[in-house]
């Protein structure tokens, strides 16, 4: 199995080094246009846009266009960090876009994942030009990571990291279904290790045979998140043979787990940082990897971002080509957009085959003798204090 990168491009570029950029998301509308959001804002103390100027930002990538729009605060609320943006899609083709209201916004700043969330979405009908008036979601748990699924009968399927039950805060998935195209949801499983550890943030792929497989991120059941010096355990997986309704005990499957797309019967690809390293600044290198086995199983097919520094939380879909497209947060500054051309399935013109550890390695850009670009959050935080001191009046 081969894959090469074809193209590359940003999203939103590196402009000031205490801009954040967080969380991002990608779906195709039904006319072949990309649509990307983010979550972007002056940074905060732990690397994480928190304040009242977070919003969710929305980008499109019409087909033929050789660059992205400028972006549009689509999930927004002057009162409230706004976080957590993904896609949902419905049977009418309408997108909806679901994020979070962070309503202790600069109240907790220390407690970021343990202050109170409150889901909403806005829908469009015209492929993102436009975004209906945003409306409660009725979604009571936790923060959501990544896109749904929508199955042959219209059912929406999404999985949301669960902030139900405190001996599992932030370490449990809860499963959300609809009926009726969006508008209302119920509740279905509530999922959880049954060893300890905690797992959050799943994707879930739906695979040719109707079956739901979903994958976690997962932490050791005494560790926090984000924080140097923990480690990352292996994805948990767990499946559906009945559209979302029950699903198998969550086991470990070997990958560390982040992005997830159904490709073809016999294929399910991952975009994944190939490292335990927790910490905010050195998630790297990203990297392609696949499972001819369901998931069970995994080997890396492509580097997608070198190490070192932050490149990590990517998203994934399939655009009108039938190409792979991916983007993911760029050392919190910026946002990539790569196309990959082929996986002995679609034949990249004028592009030379790339193997395993045979990718394109420049995804740095720099510019000059100091690139902020290159900095990990930390270094970039104590050097916009150091700005500040020094340019401070004397007494």
């Amino acid at each position: 199995m081969k894959a090469a990168i074809i193209e590359r491009n940003w999203v939103v570029e590196w402009f000031d080094e205490r801009q954040c950029y967080h969380m991002p998301s990608l779906t195709m509308a039904p006319d072949g246009t990309l649509l990307a959001v983010w979550n972007g804002g002056f940074l905060q103390w732990n690397g994480d846009p928190m304040g009242r100027d977070a919003k969710d930002w929305v980008s499109r990538l019409e087909p033929g266009a050789k660059s992205w729009s400028n972006p549009d605060a689509v999930g927004c609320d002057i009162r409230y960090c706004c976080h957590d943006p993904i896609f949902l899609k419905n049977r009418k083709g309408e997108i909806i876009l679901l994020f979070a209201k962070f309503l202790d916004t600069e109240v907790n700043f220390t407690t970021w994942c343990n202050g109170r969330d409150e889901l909403w979405m806005r829908k469009t009908q015209d492929n993102g030009r436009t975004w209906l008036p945003a409306v409660p979601a009725g979604i009571q748990s936790g923060h959501a990571s990544n896109d749904s699924v929508l199955l042959p009968d219209g059912t929406i399927v999404f999985a949301s990291t669960s902030t139900e039950l405190p001996e599992h805060y932030f370490g449990a998935v809860q499963i959300y279904r609809s009926h009726d195209d969006g508008e209302n949801w119920e509740k279905g499983a509530l999922l959880t290790a049954d060893d300890g550890n905690r797992i959050r943030e799943p994707a879930i792929c739906l695979r040719p045979d109707g079956r739901l497989l979903l994958f976690t991120r997962t932490c050791p059941g005494t560790a926090g998140w984000g924080t140097a010096g923990n480690r990352s355990l292996p994805s948990y997986r767990a499946e559906s043979l009945d559209g979302g309704l029950t699903w198998s005990q969550p086991k470990p499957c070997g990958i560390l787990k982040l992005d997830v797309i159904s490709w073809d019967e016999k294929t399910i690809l991952m975009a994944y940082n190939d490292t335990p390293e927790t910490d905010w600044h050195e998630r790297s290198p990203l990297t392609l990897a696949y499972s001819r086995d369901e998931g069970l199983t995994w080997q890396n097919l492509i580097t997608l971002a070198p190490a070192p520094g932050n490149k990590c939380q990517p998203a994934m879909c399939r655009d009108a080509q039938g190409r792979l497209n991916v983007i993911y947060m760029h050392r919190h500054t910026a946002i990539e957009h790569l196309v990959l051309g082929n996986y002995g399935l679609i034949h990249a013109k004028n592009s030379p085959l790339q193997c395993r550890g045979e990718a394109q390695t420049q995804s740095d850009v720099r510019a000059g003798p100091v690139d902020f670009r290159t900095m990990s959050c930390g270094a970039y935080s104590i050097l916009s204090a150091m700005t500040a001191l020094l340019s401070a009046p004397c007494p």
